[in-house]
């Protein structure tokens, strides 16, 4: 606590503050960590590894179009659905997609891209 602890010692009514001033430390000391296990979170997630090579094609396509459905994503890559589904997912889970509702004629989820995606790209030169 240091000086405000001091300065605090000094004034008889000053023990409410006290408490006040420890329990805004550990709220602090608590926050520190939670800072710490998103900075790890953020790095594990930093994409220091480079995506399967049909996930960055399937980025580069979804960057094309607004939204996009899995069939779609399929056809362009002659790739069969369930594979574009999968990997479509797998996207969605890591944050470098977003989905939509199913289409009316379609009634499979829509896919675009989200900001990750584009900063993903665009970190790797593929934009």
């Amino acid at each position: 606590m240091g000086w405000i602890a001091d300065l605090l010692k000094e004034i008889p009514s000053a023990a409410r503050y006290k408490a006040e001033l420890e329990a805004i430390e550990k709220e602090n000391a608590v926050l520190k960590a939670q800072v710490s296990d998103l900075k790890q979170e953020l790095q594990r997630r930093d994409h220091g590894q480079r995506l399967e090579e049909i996930r960055e094609k399937m980025l580069v396509l979804l960057i094309e179009d607004s939204w996009v459905p899995d069939s779609a994503v399929a056809k362009s890559l002659n790739i069969k659905v369930p594979l574009a589904s999968y990997h479509l997912n797998e996207l969605l889970d890591s944050g470098f997609i977003e989905s939509c509702l199913p289409g009316i004629i379609t009634k499979e989820p829509n896919r675009r891209i989200s900001q990750s995606g584009r900063s993903y790209l665009v970190s790797r030169g593929l934009l």
